[in-house]
Formats: structure tokens, C-alpha cells, sequence
């Protein structure tokens, strides 16, 4: 099964499914800005100044390794999928980014040459595999002592999404929801210490019931889960 989604993914990446892959932020729902802006708050908090070494793990087609280096931070970008990494650089040669990238399965974090990173990102990526403590080691492998894990991923209401669902039925993708105590043991068990949790504020509304409905979810998000928000968490690796 593990290897059978990691084939789902890579084969996935058709021409078609491509085209509206690589606008990704651009065009698509607000959602994403304020996940982006949760990224950057955390990255506010963890004390990382501008120059920091930052790996975005499962980075897709690669947007929030560009916008890291937009900001500032030497960003290197991994995904097992080589279409992604493709568009990737595709944009970061348009754009005259310095943004680098690679193809690296995030269970064992293949990069040779790359010296230990301040952080480390996760952001909507760790829910695709099955070997969370896997990925976490191998994440802890390639930070400095002291540097920071960043994570934003979907909470356990993400395996009852019919949008995940369907990604899984259709595309063979593996989608997964994280519970903070399972995140917990499994940061433990790699090596992190300091676990601290952030929280993301609510997408854009308008009117009254827009209102009351951010502010339920906002309020669900920080007691226990809501849908479409994430588990936002923060870690260091053990000196």
C-alpha cells in the first residue's frame, strides 16, 4: 500500500492535471494566502532571520519554497514527484528565483551534499504518507541541534472529507488526517522537544452568517478540530 500511492502520485501528474497545478497559489481559493500567512507567523516565531536554511518537504510545485525565498530565507524544495519539481523550477527560473529543488521521497530525505537546515517545512504534505515517525526522523536528520520542524497539515476531519475521498478513490493518493496526540508521540520518537501549537486565522467573509460561520470554525480549530483548518504545530530538534 505504501508504495502503491507513491506510484498514484507520480502517475497522476498528467499534461491536464499539470496545467492548473502549475498557477498554484494563483487562481485558486483564498485558503491558501491564509495558510501562507500562518507559515509566515510561525516562521515570526520561531526566531528565523533573513538567510536562515529552510527545507520545504513535500513541496509540490514548489510555491511556498518560492515564496520562502521571496522572503528572504536560502529555500531548497523536495517532492517525490518529478513533474512537480520540473514545474517547480520552471517557475523559479521565470521568476529569477534562487530557489532550489529536488526529487526526494520525504520517508528517507535523499540530498546529498546539503549541509543541515535551520527548519523545516511541512505544509500539506506529511498527510500523504503512511510512515509519519519515518518522515519526521528523516526531517530531524537534516536540521542543525536546535533548529525548527514547522508544520501545517489536515486534522483527523481530513479522512472524513469527501474531497479526500475522492482524490483517494480517483487518483490513488494516500489522504490521511493528523491528531495531535499521534503528532506528539511521533515528534518525540524523532528527536523533537518544544512542541508548541499555532493557529490560523479564518479565510476572507462577508455579512453576518459569513461572520458567525468563520468564527465557529476559529473557535472549533482552537478547542479541538474544524473542517478545512489545519493542525498547525511547531517543534525543535533535541541539542
Amino acid at each position: 500500500m505504501s508504495e502503491a500511492h507513491k506510484h498514484a502520485e507520480v502517475a497522476s501528474r498528467t499534461a491536464e492535471f499539470m496545467v492548473m497545478e502549475r498557477s498554484k497559489p494563483f487562481g485558486w481559493g483564498p485558503e491558501h494566502f491564509v495558510e501562507w500567512a500562518t507559515v509566515v507567523s510561525m516562521v515570526h516565531a520561531a526566531g528565523l532571520s533573513r538567510g536562515s536554511r529552510i527545507l520545504d518537504v513535500g513541496c509540490g510545485v514548489g510555491w511556498t519554497t518560492l515564496f520562502l525565498a521571496e522572503s528572504g530565507f536560502a529555500a531548497v524544495g523536495a517532492d517525490l514527484v518529478p513533474a512537480n519539481i520540473e514545474a517547480a523550477r520552471e517557475r523559479a527560473e521565470r521568476w529569477g528565483s534562487d530557489a532550489r529543488f529536488a526529487v526526494a521521497d520525504m520517508e528517507s530525505l535523499d540530498l546529498p551534499g546539503e549541509a543541515p537546515f535551520d527548519a523545516v517545512l511541512f505544509f500539506d504534505a506529511l498527510h500523504h504518507t503512511s510512515r509519519q515517525r519515518q518522515g519526521l526522523t528523516a526531517a530531524a536528520a537534516h536540521l542543525r541541534p536546535g533548529g525548527v520542524l514547522l508544520l501545517g497539515e489536515p486534522t483527523w476531519l481530513h479522512r472524513l472529507s469527501p474531497h479526500a475521498r475522492w482524490t483517494h478513490r480517483e487518483l490513488g493518493w494516500l489522504e490521511r488526517g493528523l491528531t495531535l496526540r499521534g503528532l506528539r508521540a511521533d515528534l518525540a520518537a524523532a528527536g523533537f522537544e518544544g512542541v508548541e501549537r499555532h493557529f490560523q486565522g479564518t479565510r476572507p467573509y462577508h455579512g453576518a452568517r459569513g461572520f458567525l460561520a468563520q468564527l465557529a470554525r476559529l473557535v472549533g480549530a482552537r478547542i479541538l478540530a474544524a473542517p478545512q483548518h489545519h493542525l498547525w504545530v511547531s517543534a525543535r530538534r533535541r541539542a
